[in-house]
């Protein structure tokens, strides 16, 4: 979910040169106009403490080998999520309440053409409770939306507005959309949305070469995501 919003992936090579792109507003580096991010606790997935109740159901919602028509990119999973507690410059402490979380990452093959290209990374986190992860998804957006510019290792996510999420969707959940821009000038619509069903939160962060390619992919990974979510 949230925390995995810092997920790298590698660009495929067949268009861009070799880039660590991240998967949303990511931890803010230290500015006159941020907060360090050495000001809030590294947070990682801690170990379940509920007798393997939350893996169970992380395990049981989290989409594998494909999502929306996109293959997986196994070697991009992750359990260890790349989050210090900081988006946009501001701590979300609410984002350490939770027992275990996932990444598991989806996209275009590495020879598809620039205007094919689509990245789709699926967050499942399960919270301590359903009071918890409602409280953690609110927390998160209301920083998204306001934030106005973030930057991570000269990457720069910036345009946050919030968006409606598909009708299909039919639960609670948020969504923004932005726009990230790496060193090298290449620009990449981005769209993050965050669903809610108990105690577990998934996410899903598409990114692809265009406006239009973006809300599409998210649009069909976001209803796959809740169909999910609802079995």
């Amino acid at each position: 979910m949230l925390a995995a919003m810092l997920r790298r992936l590698a660009v495929p090579l067949a268009f861009l040169t070799p880039l660590a792109l991240i998967a949303a507003c990511g931890p803010a580096t230290a500015t006159s106009e941020s907060t360090p991010a050495t000001s809030a606790p590294a947070l990682l997935a801690p170990s379940a403490t509920d007798g393997g109740a939350a893996h169970g159901l992380r395990d049981r919602y989290a989409a594998t080998q494909r999502l929306a028509g996109l293959a997986e990119m196994p070697e991009h999973s992750d359990e260890k999520l790349d989050y210090d507690g900081v988006v946009c410059g501001r701590p979300v402490p609410l984002l350490d309440r939770r027992l275990a979380a996932v990444v598991h990452a989806f996209g275009t093959p590495d020879d598809a053409e620039p205007q094919d290209f689509a990245n789709v990374n699926q967050e499942t986190v399960v919270y301590t409770s359903e009071a918890d992860a409602t409280e953690a998804l609110r927390q998160l957006f209301d920083l998204l939306d306001e934030c106005e510019r973030d930057v991570e290792a000269d990457q720069v996510t910036d345009g946050h507005a919030a968006v409606e999420l598909p009708n299909e969707v039919g639960l609670p959940g948020r969504a923004v959309a932005a726009t990230m821009t790496i060193p090298e000038g290449y620009r990449f619509p981005y769209r993050y949305g965050c669903l809610r069903h108990t105690r577990v939160v998934q996410c899903v962060a598409v990114w692809t070469r265009s406006v239009e390619h973006t809300a599409t992919w998210f649009d069909k990974a976001i209803i796959v995501t809740a169909e999910g979510l609802r079995t």
